[in-house]
C-alpha cells in the first residue's frame, strides 16, 4: 500500500519535474550572473566598422552603447549579426541586446521590444549629383523611379512605405552601405533612402558622386536597443541607463566628438527645464 502511494505520488510530481527542467534561462538572468551583456552589431561604417588588420570594433555608435551599459557595471561584449537577422538572433540567445537598434524595419516592432531612444536618425534621399528630374517628395512615387536599398533596413522597407509606386531594386542584407550608393551613382537606380552619417561619409571620399535630394527631413529614427518581447526586466535596466547617460551629458559628450552640431544625428529632449531657460 505505502509502495503504490509512493509511485503515486512520484508520477504526480513529473510534471513540475518537466516544467523546471523547460524553464529557460533569461537573458537579464543570464548577464546578472556572468557580469557580461552581449550586444549585437552590424557593421555600418562609421558606426559600427571593423578595423580589417587589427579586428577591432570601433565607431561613435560603438562608443556610445558601450558607455551606456557600461553606467549598469556590466561588460559589452559585441557580437557581428546581419540585417534582418535580428528577431531571431534574439530569439535564439546569440546576443542578449541589439545594439543601435531603430527599429530599421517597421514591422519589427511585432517581434522585438525597444529600449528608450539614446538619439534619432534623420533620413534622407539621396541621387546622383547632376539629378534634376525631381522638384519634391512627390516626384519619387512614380514607377519610373528606380531605388535601391538593402533587404531589412530602411533603404528598402520605408521606401516601400512613403513610394510605392516606385521600383525597388533589392541588395543582399550583408551588403556594404556603400554599394548603394554605388548603384545610383552608376546609374542603375535612381535614388535611396539613407541616414546622413552614412551619405555624407560616401560624397566626401567620393565628391561629384551623388548628393542629398534639397527637401525636408524625410523621416526620424529612434535609435536604442532592442531586447526580445518577454524580457521587461533587462529592458528596465537598459532603459535608465540611457536616460542617465543622457541626464548627465554623458551620450552629448560621446556625440560631441563626431558631429557637435548635430546636423546628422539628433539629441532626444531633456525631460525637465532648468529654471529660467526655454
Amino acid at each position: 500500500m505505502i509502495k503504490n502511494i509512493i509511485a503515486v505520488l512520484l508520477i504526480s510530481l513529473l510534471p513540475l519535474t518537466a516544467f523546471a527542467v523547460e524553464q529557460k534561462e533569461t537573458a537579464y538572468d543570464r548577464v546578472m550572473r556572468t557580469g557580461t551583456l552581449r550586444c549585437g552589431f552590424i557593421p555600418w561604417p562609421p558606426g559600427f566598422e571593423i578595423d580589417p588588420n587589427t579586428g577591432v570594433i570601433k565607431g561613435p555608435s560603438k562608443e556610445l552603447f558601450e558607455s551606456i551599459i557600461r553606467l549598469t557595471g556590466w561588460k559589452v561584449e559585441f557580437v557581428q549579426t546581419a540585417m534582418g537577422s535580428v528577431p531571431l538572433d534574439l530569439q535564439n540567445d546569440k546576443f542578449d541586446v541589439m545594439c543601435a537598434d531603430g527599429p530599421w524595419t517597421i514591422t519589427n516592432i511585432r517581434l522585438v521590444d525597444y529600449t528608450t531612444p539614446a538619439t534619432y536618425s534623420p533620413v534622407f534621399i539621396y541621387v546622383r549629383a547632376n539629378e534634376a528630374r525631381f522638384q519634391s517628395y512627390a516626384d519619387f512615387d512614380s514607377k519610373d523611379v528606380t531605388f535601391v536599398g538593402i533587404d531589412g533596413d530602411i533603404s528598402a522597407d520605408l521606401t516601400a512605405v512613403r513610394f510605392p509606386h516606385a521600383k525597388m531594386h533589392t541588395l543582399g542584407s550583408l551588403t556594404d552601405p556603400a554599394q548603394m550608393m554605388m548603384e545610383v551613382a552608376d546609374n542603375k537606380a535612381d535614388a535611396v533612402i539613407l541616414d546622413p552619417v552614412t551619405g555624407e561619409g560616401f560624397i566626401k571620399n567620393n565628391p561629384g558622386k551623388i548628393k542629398a535630394f534639397p527637401g525636408d527631413t524625410l523621416a526620424v529614427y529612434p535609435v536604442g536597443m532592442s531586447v526580445r518581447w518577454g524580457e521587461d526586466q533587462l529592458k528596465q535596466v537598459l532603459n535608465r541607463a540611457t536616460e542617465m547617460a543622457i541626464n548627465i551629458g554623458l551620450a552629448d559628450q560621446k556625440l560631441d566628438l563626431y558631429d557637435p552640431a548635430r546636423k546628422t544625428i539628433y539629441s532626444p529632449a531633456r525631460p525637465f527645464q532648468e529654471p529660467g531657460k526655454k
